[in-house]
């Protein structure tokens, strides 16, 4: 994720804030998603927001592959796609334009959402509530029985050395809590709720945050307590994808969500949020930050900062930094 600031119309803006100088901040990237519809159901569609002005745009949406089955979507650490399956049982590994790599076998299981090992090794993955399937990258997977408070995984997530599960039919009013890997032994604590389904580690907040049936959630990535959630309004979700700096993308009712929360620095009480229609069949979308997230960055963001530079050099630009 790229955060530029730039001087824009200088003389309107001294003028307006009475002698000071004003800035907007403008974040870019590109979103990967997937459609659950089949045929061609990998695409990617570059961002942009204007955080002064509220301005989301989404641009040059492109399909780029079309694979046996698709749902969850993650990046390896090798800048590879990772894509679930869904009733095909396999992983498909693509490169980020889409060419076919190689299939991951879930050893005849289903996969729809995807995490990835804190150490880059491995991917879990499960169909909405059953056993939990561990893909090493480098070869071997291992499906395991799942007991405990719940007796089925829907999806993991890793913060603070801890592992943290949920679990529930599409798309949303599921169980969540804390998980073994050691023994796949689930401790619920969070039941039925409206917002659990998509689950992800958000490093702007430090919670595990949640994204189903229109609801946003968050609870502590520490103990798993203090749930809290709220209804957008907009309709049905899946997964949602935090970028690290009080943002997040949330795909699902044929439309991708917009929430900004860093001002709240709370996601469930939101600054501003719009849903952009026009994606149908969309189901999920990869990792803006954190793991499973693009190592790679994207070359929108490389442009941004070789624009910075040469904006410096000719005195156009007041101040740009780029934030990792």
């Amino acid at each position: 994720m790229t955060k530029y600031f730039a001087t824009f119309a200088c003389a309107a803006f001294v003028f307006a804030t009475g002698g000071q100088f004003a800035s907007a901040s403008v974040f870019t990237g590109t979103l990967y998603y997937t459609h659950y519809t089949g045929g061609q159901n990998v695409w990617s569609v570059d961002y942009s927001y204007n955080d002064a002005t509220h301005s989301v745009s989404l641009t040059n949406n492109q399909n780029l592959a079309s694979v046996n089955g698709a749902d969850g979507i993650i990046f390896a650490p090798n800048g590879n796609l990772l894509v679930g399956g869904q009733t095909n049982p396999n992983v498909h590994e693509l490169t980020k334009t889409g060419t076919f790599v190689t299939d991951h076998s879930t050893n005849g299981e289903q996969s729809y959402h995807l995490a990835l090992s804190p150490d880059g090794k491995t991917v879990y993955t499960s169909n909405f509530g059953g056993s939990l399937v561990s893909i090493v990258l480098a070869g071997g997977t291992t499906v395991s029985s799942v007991t405990g408070d719940d007796s089925g995984v829907t999806q993991l997530a890793f913060a603070n050395g801890k592992v943290f599960y949920d679990v529930g039919s599409p798309n949303g009013y599921g169980n969540a809590g804390i998980y073994d890997l050691a023994t796949n032994t689930t401790t619920r604590t969070v039941s039925g709720q409206q917002a659990v389904h998509g689950m992800v580690y958000d490093s702007y907040t430090g919670k595990i945050t949640f994204f189903g049936a229109g609801a946003v959630g968050t609870m502590s990535a520490v103990d798993g307590s203090g749930f809290t959630q709220t209804d957008l309004g907009y309709g049905d979700f899946d997964q949602g994808s935090p970028d690290g700096k009080g943002h997040a993308f949330i795909a699902g009712h044929d439309s991708i969500t917009f929430v900004d929360y860093s001002l709240s620095h709370d996601i469930t009480n939101p600054d501003y949020s719009i849903s952009i229609g026009g994606f149908y069949g969309i189901d999920d979308l990869s990792p803006l930050s954190g793991l499973g997230s693009n190592p790679v960055p994207e070359p929108s963001s490389l442009f941004v900062l070789g624009m910075c530079g040469i904006g410096l050099a000719v005195g156009a630009c007041r101040r740009c930094r780029t934030e990792s």
